[in-house]
């Protein structure tokens, strides 16, 4: 059983979003979409997810909110976004897969939210691996996949997104790194509308997943990637190394040439690459 907090119940009437007509809208979904909680503010979605999660809640929950005070991306990094200008998501997956077929999850998610822009939006955008979004090389999204598992056997998945749809500026720190959609186009977007188109990629893209279709994902996340060919730089622990982006494996993993060797590497090793 899902409990809410008193601070949940005060903030669970979102003004951008309806979860009664995110609901009606993804009833023909097959995975993703049967239950939708929306929110003025959270700290985090994923850390809402969780608890969701561990209280049993569904494969294919999404948490929405307007607002997080403690939006966090990948390797620690905060993701700051306004209010109400933009999609902020986390939904719970119990895909009941092997585990070494999870790797393919953030590549889903951002291939999923490529796809919806192009749809919605009408351009295309690139994807830098594993999971960022880009339009003109600023990143205008970013998944975060946070995994629940003992012994080898996964309990759930946590699905973050965070996509800059109307937001007209960012702090001077983040400014010529990040854009939205509305800076590259001068149009305002209505989230849900976006929300919907996404949350369908995203359910036909897991379908494919969990029926082991995992070579029409990576066939079509690379069309998006622009990053093979060309010299990288990056972070793996502490230390700083280079080379060339070959391309990604079977597994999600990305295929690097470093002084003429190759060597394959997992999401978790590299953090900050550059090209």
């Amino acid at each position: 059983m899902i409990t809410l907090t008193c601070e949940e119940v005060k903030v669970n009437f979102s003004a951008v979003f309806s979860s009664e007509k995110l609901m009606r809208q993804l009833a023909t979904n097959l995975h993703i979409g049967k239950s939708v909680f929306c929110y003025q503010s959270v700290g985090s979605t994923n850390d809402v997810a969780h608890r969701f999660a561990k209280d049993g809640a569904r494969s294919g929950t999404i948490i929405i909110a307007e607002f997080q005070t403690m939006g966090r991306g990948r390797n620690a990094k905060k993701w700051v976004a306004q209010r109400g200008e933009n999609i902020i998501a986390s939904l719970i997956l119990r895909p009941n897969i092997p585990l070494e077929r999870l790797t393919h999850l953030p590549l889903l998610a951002s291939l999923s939210v490529a796809q919806a822009i192009e749809e919605i939006v009408g351009i295309r955008t690139e994807i830098k691996w594993p999971n960022d979004v880009l339009i003109r090389r600023k990143k205008v999204a970013g998944v975060l996949v946070e995994t629940s598992a003992q012994a080898g056997v996964v309990d759930y998945v946590v699905v973050g997104i965070g996509l800059n749809v109307n937001q007209a500026q960012f702090p001077d720190d983040l400014a010529q790194q990040a854009t939205s959609l509305f800076l590259e186009t001068g149009v305002v977007y209505d989230q849900t509308t976006l929300l919907v188109s996404l949350m369908r990629f995203l359910d036909a893209n897991y379908a494919r997943l969990k029926s082991g279709n995992t070579e029409s994902i990576l066939s079509m996340w690379r069309g998006y990637c622009d990053m093979f060919g060309k010299h990288i730089t990056f972070y793996q622990g502490d230390s700083r190394r280079e080379g060339i982006a070959i391309d990604i494996d079977e597994r999600g993993f990305l295929r690097v040439e470093i002084e003429q060797k190759e060597e394959r590497l997992s999401q978790a090793e590299i953090q900050t690459i550059r090209y």
